[in-house]
């Protein structure tokens, strides 16, 4: 199909029906599809082959899903898209999954359109390429080319979700971005059931704005979110 990647998704997951399933759909479709059934075989196959994303199962033997998560962004693969599936919904797990690195996080079970669309939404997001390659908003820059986001003197260490999220606001700024825009920008027509776009501003705004005097992210409540330096007894969050 015409949305496919020329690079394959790397399926990682122990269930063999599950990821039958997952990758008759997947291919049906014209996605390629390169799948392994545990987290050594995973790390092994990103160090020798180019993947356009990974789904990766949280539960894994031999490595599990959150170590083989951080070895990817630590060094082995750190920009490639990760969709995090597993069976717990609490939100202790979605947390360790995103400070792993995961860019998205599905429960199962779930339908595999839904599947579908978050890919393409993490593969489009991925492939896309800043206008400018810095942004500046008061002492927070942002380098698109490199990757590195600074906070004065300090240099930001964010997860994938969290620096599309902050990229995205930065280049609105100051204008107020609907939380429903936001989310199109992160999942397409499909985001998340489960709160994941509040616990991805949480994170960014405590990497943002710690042990800083002005704050920058700023939650319009009912409306969106917005990056911006904001006069005393004007804020609203």
């Amino acid at each position: 199909m015409i949305d496919a990647p020329n690079k394959p998704v790397l399926l990682v997951e122990d269930n063999f029906d599950l990821a039958g399933n997952i990758q008759d759909y997947l291919e049906q479709r014209g996605w390629s599809v390169d799948y392994v059934p545990n987290g050594a075989l995973a790390l092994h196959r990103v160090s020798e082959q180019s993947h356009a994303a990974v789904i990766l199962d949280l539960r894994l033997p031999v490595i599990d899903g959150l170590e083989v998560c951080r070895r990817l962004r630590h060094s082995i693969a750190p920009r490639i898209p990760v969709l995090m599936l597993t069976a717990a919904d609490l939100l202790d797990d979605r947390l360790t999954g995103f400070a792993a690195g995961a860019d998205d996080y599905m429960v199962k079970p779930f339908a595999l359109p839904e599947l579908l669309a978050r890919l393409r939404a993490l593969v489009r997001r991925s492939s896309a390429l800043s206008p400018s390659p810095v942004i500046r908003l008061h002492d927070l820059e942002l380098n698109s080319s490199t990757r590195e986001v600074r906070r004065g003197d300090r240099r930001l260490v964010l997860t994938r979700m969290g620096y599309s999220i902050l990229e995205f606001l930065m280049a609105r700024s100051p204008a107020v971005v609907l939380r429903q825009e936001l989310e199109h920008h992160l999942w397409a027509d499909h985001p998340p059931g489960s709160d994941a776009l509040r616990t991805h501003i949480a994170t960014l705004r405590a990497a943002v704005d710690r042990a800083e005097r002005t704050a920058l992210l700023h939650t319009q409540r009912g409306v969106g979110y917005q990056l911006a330096v904001i006069e005393p007894g004007r804020r609203h969050e």
